[in-house]
């Protein structure tokens, strides 16, 4: 990670250009936090949160962060939480993006986070590296996550793999 802009992939180019400006970031499994740093770097949301269970992954992330990326006069916040995210003890609001994991991961942290009423984001944009079909069907009969609806879906070709993403708005109430 350098000063310089952020290159995203084609799969994370996708998430950053849905992502709700002026709302917070949810950078859930984040690995390298690209996504939540070019989010930071472009100043049009509120707050960036990177979260990930592996402890050396999200203290690599805040070393190099704060490095740097962190900028003293930035009206971004950034928030490093080391945790499984079903267990996330914050609300969860504005644009929350899971990419990299299998869907049944993705499902039980939604699941998870619905659970104990802190999902209250206004768009999910997933990206299942498995099981995506699977992931739109327990998505579809879950109680707690029906308040989400499918808006798009598109494939990426990342080297020879295709991979689905899934943008979920809120449905208005």
């Amino acid at each position: 990670m350098t000063s310089q802009i952020v290159k995203l992939s084609e799969r994370l180019t996708f998430v950053y250009e849905n992502l709700i400006p002026d709302k917070d970031v949810w950078d859930i499994c984040c690995d390298h936090g690209y996504l939540g740093i070019a989010a930071y770097k472009n100043a049009n949301f509120t707050h960036i949160y990177f979260v990930d269970r592996v402890p050396e992954i999200i203290e690599r992330l805040k070393i190099q962060f704060h490095k740097s990326v962190f900028k003293i006069d930035s009206a971004v916040k950034a928030t490093f939480i080391c945790t499984s995210a079903q267990e996330i003890k914050t609300n969860v609001t504005g644009t929350v993006c899971i990419t990299g994991v299998g869907g049944s991961t993705v499902f039980k942290i939604l699941d998870g986070l619905s659970k104990n009423n802190l999902l209250n984001a206004d768009r999910l944009i997933l990206g299942p590296h498995r099981d995506e079909m699977n992931l739109l069907e327990m998505i579809k009969d879950s109680e707690r996550l029906n308040q989400y609806q499918l808006k798009s879906e598109i494939k990426v070709v990342e080297r020879t793999t295709s991979r689905s993403l899934f943008i979920l708005d809120k449905k208005n109430v």
